[in-house]
């Protein structure tokens, strides 16, 4: 009798991590009943893909995914001098507004964080994902922002929503789209998770083309109080010093 060549426990694992990207977190006891699985089994496996960096264990014992399974993503090698350069114009920003500050891009129908430096803790930083969705997020509505209508009205044409106030629907975008493009901002207010906001501004390649961006997320109330308009201009600033750095970075 010919032996079954496939490894259970690889077959296991990426069930487990589409789960946890569907599920955004999800504790091992769940994963479990979800998969019929023995829980010693999700037990070793996470421990193995927590120790390669591909999960991550949350305070409340859920696991999320972590930034090591970015790396495999197509494409993502040509993008990791980005992170280099921009990580300490990033950093310049964190020190000047205490807030966190993520650097995207978009890889086909998702948002892709490349890096995230964190400023002052808040609870809600738990629930942000290295991959998400464009439609409920800053960052995401920017890319958003370039695509026709045809292509806009085949993406949203079945969202959920993920609060009252996510953006859903093509006419709710389109309602929008012609702000984004002509103040270089886009925002997610309570969209994607309620009492966390974020304000996010376009990096643009040579032809002026959105290739990266980068935003600003927080509480609501806190953001406010420090002043969206000086969070912003930390945030255009900070873009301006990383497009200046890409193009001489190219020109070499």
């Amino acid at each position: 009798m010919k032996k079954n060549p496939v490894i259970t426990n690889i077959v296991d694992a990426f069930a487990i991590l589409d789960l946890i990207n569907q599920k955004t977190e999800i504790g091992i006891t769940a994963i479990s009943k979800q998969l019929d699985l023995p829980k010693t089994t999700v037990f070793r496996i996470m421990k193995s893909l927590e120790a390669v960096q591909v999960v991550k264990q949350n305070e409340n014992s859920h696991y999320t995914l972590d930034y090591h399974i970015l790396k495999y993503s197509k494409g993502m090698n040509i993008n990791e001098h980005i992170t280099t350069i921009a990580e300490p114009f990033i950093k310049e920003v964190v020190e000047k507004t205490g807030e966190t500050v993520n650097l995207g891009m978009q890889y086909k129908e998702d948002l892709v964080i490349l890096s995230r430096v964190h400023g002052d803790f808040y609870q809600l930083s738990a629930s942000l994902r290295p991959v998400g969705d464009l439609y409920c997020s800053g960052m995401g509505k920017l890319f958003l922002a370039q695509w026709n209508d045809d292509d806009l009205k085949k993406y949203y044409s079945d969202l959920p929503k993920r609060t009252i106030h996510t953006i859903s629907t093509f006419e709710e975008f389109k309602s929008i789209q012609k702000n984004i493009i002509k103040n270089n901002v886009a925002s997610d207010i309570e969209e994607y998770e309620y009492g966390l906001s974020c304000y996010a501004v376009p990096i643009f390649d040579q032809n002026e083309n959105i290739i990266y961006a980068i935003s600003i997320s927080g509480p609501n109330s806190r953001l406010e109080y420090k002043g969206i308009n000086v969070l912003l201009d930390a945030l255009h600033e900070c873009a301006a010093k990383i497009q200046d750095s890409l193009f001489t970075f190219e020109s070499e």
